[in-house]
């Protein structure tokens, strides 16, 4: 796979492009001439993901969506297909990432988490696939993390995308015509771990670093981005996968995660 795969005219809808590897995932598909519609919740920032795009001659437009309101999921899809004229390629990159262990994780943090990576990812999608079926070559990524291996203080984030990976796997056998694809993202800078309890990710950080969890060279945004974009226009490889950045190398680890046990 290479990082300079062409979209030209193709439609794409990215939720959860206001940072992160959404936002460079969006940024990346206008670079390479898809015309780019981009949703999350502060609308500030997507404003300003989507000039970025426009900056670079591209189309874009920029719309403010709280995937936990239903309303607001099938607004967001609605227009955004009319503005594009459909849609070839839906990326759900919006995601909360609480650092707690499961002996507190109360009621409220799991339907907040839930209702974010897994309820609105199903609303979008659902509402989507009535132009999906119209596209050609239609694809919908998904994001995954650790499946096969948990990481203490991120168990309920790992439950709801071992969640999200099942309703990927899923939609494939309900919709065979449209590609479905779960990457496992290894390693990236982001904004993750805002907003985290400075005394919590230590503690985390430093388990995580003891058991060897750590092992995957931490790859920029961009890079990450540069390599679903690739994923998704090779219609030949896998549809679950893992990109990580190959530790003491500059080269990217993509993994087969349907036929190998290595998982982030």
């Amino acid at each position: 796979m290479t990082g300079d795969a062409q979209l030209d005219g193709r439609r794409v809808v990215v939720v959860g492009a206001s940072s992160g590897i959404g936002r460079a995932v969006a940024v990346a598909a206008g670079r390479r001439g898809a015309k780019v519609a981009l949703a999350a919740r502060r609308l500030d920032l997507v404003e300003d993901a989507a000039a970025e795009i426009r900056s670079s001659g591209a189309e874009a437009k920029a719309w403010r969506c709280d995937v936990t309101d239903e309303a607001q999921c099938t607004q967001l899809v609605d227009e955004a297909a009319a503005w594009l004229g459909g849609i070839d390629l839906l990326v759900y990159m919006s995601g909360s990432s609480p650092l707690v262990r499961i002996e507190d994780g109360t009621a409220e943090i799991w339907h907040r988490l839930l209702s974010t990576n897994l309820v609105g990812a199903s609303l979008v999608v659902a509402r989507a696939l009535q132009h999906l079926r119209r596209a050609q070559h239609p694809a919908v990524v998904v994001t995954t993390h650790s499946m096969g291996m948990p990481w203490p203080w991120l168990g309920l984030y790992g439950a709801s995308k071992a969640g999200l990976a099942e309703l990927a796997r899923a939609l494939r056998s309900e919709e065979p015509g449209i590609r479905v694809m779960c990457v496992a993202v290894g390693n990236t800078a982001t904004s993750f771990a805002d907003g985290w309890d400075q005394a919590t990710a230590t503690a985390a950080l430093e388990h995580w670093v003891s058991e060897g969890m750590l092992r995957y060279r931490v790859l920029q945004s961009s890079e990450m981005a540069d390599a679903i974009l690739a994923a998704v226009q090779d219609r030949t490889g896998p549809d679950d996968l893992l990109i990580a950045g190959e530790e003491g190398r500059d080269d990217l680890l993509v993994v087969d995660t349907a036929a190998s046990s290595d998982r982030p």
